[in-house]
């Protein structure tokens, strides 16, 4: 069964108001991340529940998918960017890499939860920038 996908209605119809968030979230701006996860976490989980079926995975690749733009928003805000694209792209390619065993992805840690790492962001904005992040 296919779930509907829901943006924040603020955005729904302004794709431009994504890329506006993302330049936003490329310059370490917590809140705007968080108003972009509102927007795409549905279409985000609807892609990757649909490849994997598993709920609890399906929730570990979404939120490891948030994580990984967050780390990597700088490399694409050039103008028309399509940011949903971008974004429900990542969830597709990881969630396709978790049933192909050369490509599964192993944490160093395995006590690692990409779930707890994404509320943490939510809920707290990082102490520093990292190293890796332009700008």
């Amino acid at each position: 069964m296919i779930t509907p996908v829901v943006f924040l209605t603020e955005y729904r119809d302004r794709p431009s108001r994504l890329l506006t968030l993302l330049r936003r979230v490329s310059a370490g701006d917590q809140i705007a991340f968080g108003r972009l996860y509102l927007a795409l976490e549905p279409d985000v989980t609807t892609v990757v529940q649909e490849q994997v079926g598993d709920h609890r995975e399906a929730g570990e690749i979404a939120a490891a998918t948030f994580l990984e733009a967050w780390q990597s928003a700088d490399l694409h805000t050039a103008p028309g960017t399509d940011v949903a694209g971008w974004i429900t792209g990542i969830a597709a390619r990881r969630a396709g890499e978790q049933h192909d065993p050369r490509t599964r992805s192993h944490p160093s840690r395995h006590d690692y939860s990409p779930g707890v790492a994404l509320a943490a962001l939510l809920e707290h904005p990082p102490a520093r920038r990292s190293p890796f992040r332009r700008g």
